[in-house]
């Protein structure tokens, strides 16, 4: 029981980073918090779109990892 509680509490952590990685780099948050707040020398880097173009990537590769905990998870049941 504790078990599937923790996979579930680790899903839907896994899911909602995963979310926040792919839709905050393209959000006035981004832009706002993330960039203005950041030193002169990381302020091109950071608004650069590869650079959200690879934040988003990891936010994706969360859903992959969420799937196998759930599978793993299943398995052990």
């Amino acid at each position: 029981m504790l078990r599937n509680v923790a996979t579930l509490a680790v899903v839907t952590y896994l899911c909602a980073a995963g979310w926040f990685f792919i839709l905050a780099p393209w959000s006035a948050f981004w832009s706002t918090r993330v960039v203005s707040e950041a030193p002169y020398w990381l302020y091109a880097w950071l608004a650069h779109p590869a650079l959200r173009g690879a934040v988003s990537g990891f936010g994706v590769l969360h859903f992959p990892v969420a799937f196998a905990w759930l599978a793993r998870g299943a398995r052990h049941s």
